[in-house]
């Protein structure tokens, strides 16, 4: 049997690394459904390189090693982050990726479920094929739901894409508030401004005011870079 061995008095014994390989195999079936973009996979703290292509440093860096410093506390003491974060700026300041680590550490350390949503290409067309009878999905609007609002950790990536119709207010209203209520820690990424989060997220971005701290990813965008540089 797998994590056995015969000791010298021809005795089976269950090997010391039996939990540790448990755990393994727990942790990567995690990495596996959390959805997140295969190139984030894997990321953690010391992959957020904090100079651009150009050799400048990022903007961004002396927040970022905030975060993550006081971010590796917490994990390091077995701590549950009490509050999210919104990550909000331009594109290509390292909001997604930032986020991923974010959930990378926690599933890692924690041994516990992570999702990644992204608001624009996913979790609104999944609940929208709840409605047609022609999906696999047909009927599951409440499931979907139920399963992103108590799930441990999520990000929600790319807010404010939305169309603002009322019903997509209220599906994003009723996951964030829900998760606010249960606890369950939350990460939001936004190309928009705070000004603009402020003047256009109305309830839904009250509610993330209340559970998450606002980190301003304004810098450079190395994304744009690398294309002007043709790498």
């Amino acid at each position: 049997p797998p994590f056995q061995y015969w000791d010298d008095d021809s005795q089976r014994r269950w090997c010391p690394c039996q939990s540790a390989r448990h755990r393994l195999a727990h942790v990567k079936e995690l990495f596996r459904q959390a959805d997140m973009p295969s190139r984030f996979r894997f990321k953690f703290r010391p992959d957020f390189e904090f100079a651009a292509p150009d050799g400048l440093p990022l903007q961004v860096r002396h927040r970022v090693e905030g975060l993550l410093g006081f971010f590796g506390g917490l994990i390091g003491d077995d701590r549950e982050p009490e509050r999210g974060y919104v990550m909000y700026g331009p594109s290509g300041t390292g909001k997604t990726l930032l986020s991923c680590i974010l959930l990378n550490e926690l599933m890692l350390r924690r041994a516990r479920p992570g999702r990644f949503v992204n608001l624009s290409r996913k979790f609104f067309q999944q609940l929208r094929d709840t409605y047609s009878q022609d999906s696999e999905h047909y009927g599951q609007t409440w499931q979907i739901l139920e399963h992103l609002c108590n799930i441990p950790y999520l990000v929600l990536d790319d807010f404010g894409v939305q169309r603002g119709t009322e019903w997509e207010t209220e599906m994003l209203y009723d996951l964030i508030d829900a998760r606010y209520g249960e606890g369950n820690f939350t990460i939001v990424t936004t190309n928009q401004s705070r000004s603009e989060l402020e003047d256009s997220g109305g309830r839904v971005f009250s509610r993330l005011v209340e559970m998450c701290f606002l980190v301003d990813m304004q810098g450079q965008d190395y994304r744009k870079f690398l294309l002007e540089e043709g790498r």
